[in-house]
């Protein structure tokens, strides 16, 4: 927890963190990154998770006080204003400057002013500027208390609904693939992607490729793919520029072992670069096990999970490891994908 509560604190020093909105966003990538971490750490029964997240909730909600805590204490300078004079010579003006506070009914209009001249203006207070400046007062202290209330019930709603997510209460998949093209060589079980909603948040999920690990990544042709993200969370941006130009994810001989035989769900979570969507082609060769046919799938800039699902042959065993392929753009558009996790999930 030490780590993710630093890794917070590093992503505050490179951003304004006096823009709740920028906090917020934040927060939500920590608590992303965080489940994710949970939901692969197979280890872990449901309630040490559920402990680890109010760990979490327990961190943000610190760190936000303090950051609220903070941004109350720093003063912001204010325009300067000008006060008339109340001498019968030449008209002139006197200037004063004040540091802002929070707004608050208990001081004085004299008190904002600072200091004045008196030979000059000491007693002359226009009484209609009085209630004026009361007012524009109420107004800000009303205007920042309802931001600061959105801000904080908008962070809860989030936090909530993330938790929700990951208990499986609410399904994040998506409502469903575009069917597969025809596939090429020995069909292995079912070949058709998952409709999203059958698969719950938890199980023992075997990974197959994450970030951190680049050395089951190869590619053919002129195809690319590399590391980015920040110290929350990391992806591998892979591009096709051609038909042929796949990038291939190693699936280890011992992982195949534990599928042979049994129902697999396949999961691969990803996004289209920033602003741009793209059509994706997955296909997989798992040697004697046989293959997953060719899919496609409609590929948006918001992350999500792509299924799909294989019944692997009795009495069969693998004589080595095999590979999932992935071409990031058959439209040939020039769109590059983001690729956050492979993992798949014996199926009860």
């Amino acid at each position: 927890m030490e780590a993710i509560e630093q890794a917070i604190r590093n992503a505050f020093a490179k951003a304004d963190v006096s823009n709740p909105a920028v906090r917020q966003k934040i927060y939500e990538s920590a608590w992303t990154a965080h489940e994710r971490s949970l939901i692969a750490n197979g280890a872990l029964d449901e309630a040490e998770r559920e402990e680890r997240r109010e760990h979490l909730k327990a961190t943000i909600t610190r760190i936000e006080g303090e950051s609220r805590d903070s941004s109350r204490v720093a003063p912001e300078p204010v325009a300067e204003r000008r006060e008339p004079s109340m001498s019968a010579g030449p008209a002139q003006s006197r200037q004063t400057t004040s540091g802002r506070v929070e707004p608050s009914m208990g001081g004085s209009l004299d008190s904002d002013l600072g200091p004045t001249d008196n030979s000059r203006a000491d007693n002359y207070r226009p009484a209609y500027n009085q209630p004026r400046v009361k007012k524009t007062r109420e107004r800000q202290k009303a205007r920042g208390l309802k931001k600061f209330v959105i801000m904080v019930a908008i962070l809860l709603v989030a936090i909530g609904l993330l938790w929700l997510v990951a208990s499986g209460l609410i399904n994040s998949k998506p409502s469903g693939s575009t069917p597969p093209s025809s596939s090429a060589g020995p069909a292995v079980g079912s070949h058709e992607p998952m409709k999203g909603g059958q698969l719950a948040a938890d199980g023992n999920w075997i990974s197959i490729f994450d970030p951190s690990d680049m050395t089951r990544v190869s590619m053919a042709g002129r195809a690319t793919a590399s590391v980015a993200g920040d110290n929350l969370q990391k992806f591998v941006r892979i591009k096709s520029p051609g038909e042929n130009d796949d990038i291939s994810f190693q699936v280890g001989q011992g992982v195949l072992q534990q599928l042979a035989g049994k129902h697999a769900i396949f999961d691969i979570i990803a996004k289209a670069e920033d602003g741009s969507a793209t059509q994706m082609a997955v296909s997989c060769d798992f040697g004697t096990l046989g293959d997953c046919g060719r899919k496609r799938y409609d590929v948006t800039d918001a992350s999500n999970e792509y299924l799909f699902e294989l019944q692997f042959p009795e009495g069969k065993k693998p004589g080595a490891g095999g590979i999932i392929k992935i071409n990031s753009d058959i439209a040939r558009t020039g769109k590059a994908i983001d690729i956050f996790s492979i993992r798949v999930l014996v199926a009860n």
